[in-house]
């Protein structure tokens, strides 16, 4: 081959190395995308009894010490908190969703304030009627072996933050005997929780060496 076309071919070799190297994010993320695998249908979409009870057959795993630990999306976590919700609200509550941040958690749901006596509502009586969307948020934690504590720190409804006067007397018709903090069962296998965005993980007893 002559030179020029030595030249030349060199020439190429040299630009496609360049723009490789320029561009090496987008190929890194075109190759990411063409070898990953397809991702699970949103949790949101699963029944949520199906989410249950796959969330219960995972804790049963913990529970036997097949594994050290499990995470729970949240959906997962979704389905579970929200049949608990329902049976301390007393039918008050529906529609219940969780969001997950770092180390806090958010609860979202549709509150029936007609069933909720009128005279105790105070200053909200006028304002809160009917169905409203309520959210509430705060640290969740273990607070000790076979208990979960929720700390609320923070409750809006339809999107307007209550003061704490307010929303802790509410809370309190919604769920009886809450006053800032709800509580949890868990198993006593249950060593430590761990609330990100990604999902809940709990931690179990290790198995024995």
């Amino acid at each position: 081959m002559s030179l020029p076309f030595r030249l030349l071919g060199l020439a190429l070799v040299a630009a496609l190395v360049y723009l490789g190297w320029t561009n090496r994010d987008e190929i890194r993320r075109w190759v990411h995308r063409a070898t990953a695998e397809s991702a699970p249908p949103p949790a949101e979409a699963v029944d949520p009894t199906e989410l249950a009870n796959r969330a219960r057959a995972r804790m049963d795993s913990l529970s036997r010490a097949s594994v050290d630990s499990i995470i729970l999306t949240p959906g997962e976590v979704s389905a579970l908190v929200s049949a608990e919700i329902g049976r301390l609200a007393g039918g008050v509550a529906e529609s219940v969703t969780v969001t997950l941040e770092d180390g806090i958690v958010a609860m979202r749901g549709r509150v029936d304030a007609s069933q909720l006596p009128r005279e105790s509502l105070g200053p909200l009586a006028d304002w809160i009627k009917g169905k409203q969307t309520v959210e509430a948020k705060g640290p969740f934690s273990l607070a000790r072996v076979g208990l979960v504590e929720w700390r609320i720190d923070g409750v809006t409804v339809q999107g307007v933050p209550l003061p704490r006067a307010l929303w802790s007397r509410f809370l309190a018709l919604v769920v009886p005997g809450t006053n800032g903090v709800l509580t949890f069962p868990v198993a006593d296998w249950v060593t430590g929780i761990r609330v990100t965005r990604a999902g809940v993980t709990l931690h179990g007893k290790r198995r024995g060496r």
